[in-house]
């Protein structure tokens, strides 16, 4: 089996629909925006399952180029945005806004992420661009 290089996930990723593009960038964005809290650990084991998530797409996009299996790559989310439910009680200020503002993202994501797999698995998978 050839792998593919990982960093043509970049080239692949820039040549989707701009919604698509601004999507993963917001997503980014807003998962990378924990750094402004490192001394909660929340904000560290966020920024821990974004650093996995990402590993995890570059190894998917290794065997399977840019498909929609690559919403595997955020498997952990489906434990982290339980955890991050049950946390907000104890946290307020912008911390607390920031996430609100996450957990409705991670939310919207999973929701495509398991849309796309599911497609994937069940053999109606095509290429995402």
């Amino acid at each position: 089996m050839k792998l593919r290089n990982p960093f043509g996930f970049f080239t692949e990723f820039l040549r989707q629909p701009p919604v698509v593009v601004v999507w993963v960038m917001f997503l980014m964005a807003i998962n990378l925006s924990a750094a402004f809290f490192l001394h909660e650990p929340l904000a560290q084991l966020i920024l821990a399952a974004f650093f996995i998530g990402a590993g995890l797409i570059m190894a998917l996009y290794s065997v399977f180029g840019y498909r929609r299996i690559l919403g595997l790559g955020h498997a952990l989310w489906l434990f982290l945005v339980p955890y991050i439910a049950l946390q907000l009680p104890s946290h307020a200020g912008v911390f607390l806004l920031y996430l609100i503002v996450l957990l409705a993202t991670l939310v919207i994501s999973l929701v495509l992420d398991i849309r796309d797999v599911y497609l994937a698995l069940s053999g109606a998978e095509q290429a995402t661009g």
